[in-house]
């Protein structure tokens, strides 16, 4: 199997013009990556804010099954 892929389109995605974003959104994404979330104190309180030290470790299951396509 192969992937053919259209010359000219590796180029950077421009967030104002490719997405279907309002400029609200658009005025709202400058605003937070603006903000000090730039620092490991913002990353970290941004981490805590999200609960995400507190979350539990889920429960790997393996099943004696052959999988194939």
């Amino acid at each position: 199997m192969t992937l053919s892929v259209k010359k000219g389109r590796n180029r950077d995605l421009d967030l104002e013009n490719d997405l279907l974003l309002s400029s609200k959104d658009v005025e709202f994404m400058r605003k937070a990556s603006s903000q000090n979330m730039q620092t490991l104190e913002g990353y970290l309180d941004f981490l805590e804010d999200i609960d995400a030290f507190g979350l539990k470790k889920v429960k790997t299951e393996f099943y004696d099954v052959e999988f194939e396509l």
